[in-house]
């Protein structure tokens, strides 16, 4: 397009330029024979001769016109030709030139007869025509042309346009190789980003090393960027990688947070304490127990740390804010079930204030009766007597109460020791039975036993699993009021023993089930202390060695009905469970 251009101004400068300097020229000529004919020159016609001589040889011809517009015979050039110049300069032209004015003409010359011998008027024509002046009169016209082969400008102008073509397609083809040489690596360039910003991070550009160009130096430069992006990336994902190991190995629960309160990323322990609110909140959003203190690091901008406590279950939280710069982008959230934590703290705690409790009574009734002796307040034998038998009942309960602490303890740290002998399960029973009737006697309860038939002989700790029976029926028949009754149902059932220890008694609240297996619970808390008041370890001692055994103890209760306490053994215990105890 440039070339075009620039092909066009030339050719109008040319035509501009060239084309008037030629027209001046043959202006001049024109001129100075009218000068010489009208001032110096005697002899028109030799001086006519010997201009068409020389005018000839630069290409230029004359022509004299009579006033009609005819040819004048006098110094016609001979190779002019015999057309109507009538037609060439029209009468008005003519006029021009007879009243002292000069007429000039440029372009195509139209004949309305156009013979084959007038080739000199076939193409354009540059034309000067000035008055004829004789004896100082104007006679005619002189008339001098040029056409299009004797005109210099044309043959510049085609030369110009043969260049323009040339230069076009050479710099056409030029341009496409050149064009092709530097697209081609960019467009690689370009596809190769194309394939990074999919995350084909391997991908890199070829390099024509025996040319260093620019494009050579920027494909380079790519390869070395590619190369440590993939650097960059592949330590990115190591590091993250390890990361997901770390959260997805850790106890606690790790939330992280964005600052409009969608969760972006958290671990296994964290999706489980969602799921407690499954069907309540939505997916990625905080519970509301966490929205709160969520709002709380977002408005203070500083960590805040409490407890939440949702069915049964208790996690502390630590929520700290995450910055860019310095603005808060997140929070993250660390939680940690402390359910069992608090739990053991307040067992730690209970048992404690139940050891001070349950020594505290018997100590002051040590201390009380021990100085009533000391200061003589007894006087008589009975009185000493019975004073006696209380210090020493008292004695009694404080070296039970210890001795059961100690078994627990023992037991809780898994030192068991379980020693199993083959036995009858009908005779071990009514042994234990029959151990009671008195108590039940006192009691004004009725003791007894129902034991299925054909039961196998039973290969247990006989000594552990009496101390088991010996607490569930002595607790069966302190709490079973006068005429009522307590029964030791045995039985088989899918390969384990059951014994059900079930009373007629008070009964348990609702609300205190789950507690009975532990530490000092009582199932009455109101009664005296005194010979019959138990210490509180008694099932807890149960629940270890029926668990020592591979069994399970579990309780029925109603409250002015009754309780039922379900032990459940295998027959015989096994070898490797007697060595994980021991």
């Amino acid at each position: 397009m440039v070339l075009v251009l620039l092909s066009l101004f030339l050719s109008e400068q040319v035509e501009n330029t060239y084309g008037k300097d030629q027209l001046k020229s043959l202006e001049n000529l024109a001129t100075e024979i009218q000068s010489n004919l009208t001032k110096t020159v005697p002899d028109h016609t030799q001086y006519l001769n010997n201009v068409l001589k020389v005018s000839e040889l630069f290409h230029t011809y004359i022509v004299l016109l009579d006033p009609s517009g005819a040819v004048s015979p006098v110094g016609v050039s001979p190779k002019v030709p015999d057309v109507p110049w009538q037609e060439v300069l029209k009468k008005e032209d003519i006029q021009k030139v007879l009243h002292g004015e000069r007429v000039f003409k440029r372009g195509k010359i139209t004949l309305e007869k156009d013979p084959t011998d007038f080739s000199l008027f076939k193409n354009d024509i540059l034309l000067v025509a000035v008055p004829y002046i004789k004896d100082g009169k104007t006679t005619g016209a002189i008339v001098l042309y040029q056409t299009q082969e004797q005109l210099s400008e044309t043959d510049i102008k085609r030369w110009i346009f043969y260049s323009a073509l040339i230069g076009i397609a050479l710099t056409t083809v030029f341009a496409f190789f050149l064009s092709t040489r530097i697209s081609q690596p960019l467009i690689q360039i370009k596809k190769a980003a194309e394939k990074m910003a999919r995350g084909e991070f391997f991908i890199r550009v070829p390099v024509r090393y025996h040319e260093r160009d620019e494009v050579a130096e920027l494909a380079l430069t790519f390869n070395c960027m590619a190369s440590q992006l993939e650097d960059s990336i592949h330590q990115l994902s190591q590091e993250k990688e390890q990361l997901f190991s770390i959260l997805r190995s850790m106890t606690d629960g790790v939330l992280t947070i964005n600052r409009y309160g969608k969760i972006i990323l958290s671990n296994p322990v964290a999706g489980r304490f969602l799921s407690t609110w499954k069907g309540q909140i939505k997916e990625n959003t905080l519970p509301p127990p966490m929205q709160v203190f969520f709002d709380k690091v977002i408005e203070d901008n500083k960590e805040h740390t409490g407890d939440i406590t949702e069915q049964g279950r208790t996690w502390v939280v630590v929520m700290s804010p995450l910055y860019y710069r310095d603005q808060v982008r997140g929070v993250v959230a660390v939680l940690r079930d402390v359910t069992e934590e608090r739990r053991l703290e307040k067992m730690r705690k209970d048992f404690v204030a139940n050891v001070s409790h349950e020594l505290r009574t018997p100590l002051a009734m040590l201390q009380g009766y021990s100085e009533a002796l000391m200061d003589d307040i007894a006087e008589t034998p009975e009185e000493r007597r019975e004073i006696a038998q209380v210090i020493n009942e008292e004695s009694q309960r404080m070296g039970r109460l210890v001795r059961e602490l100690l078994d627990l303890a023992r037991m809780e740290a898994g030192h068991i020791q379980i020693v199993p002998t083959e036995r009858s399960l009908y005779d071990f029973v009514q042994r234990i039975i029959r151990k009671f009737q008195a108590l039940a006697r006192e009691k004004q309860v009725h003791l007894s036993a129902k034991i299925e038939e054909n039961l196998p002989c039973i290969y247990w700790d006989g000594d552990k699993i009496e101390q088991v029976l010996t607490n569930l029926i002595d607790n069966a028949i302190r709490h079973t009021p006068p005429e009522g009754s307590v029964c030791v149902h045995v039985y088989e059932q899918d390969g384990m023993i059951h014994l059900d220890v079930e009373d007629t008694g008070s009964g348990i609240p609702e609300e205190d089930l789950p507690f009975v297996f532990e530490r000092f619970y009582k199932a009455d808390k109101a009664r005296t202390r005194g010979q019959s008041g138990g210490t509180g370890l008694g099932l807890s001692i149960v629940k270890h060695l029926v668990n020592a055994h591979g069994g399970n103890v579990s309780v029925k209760s109603q409250l002015g009905v009754g309780t039922v306490f379900m032990v459940e053994l295998p027959v015989r215990v096994k070898v490797e469970e007697e060595v994980s105890l021991a």
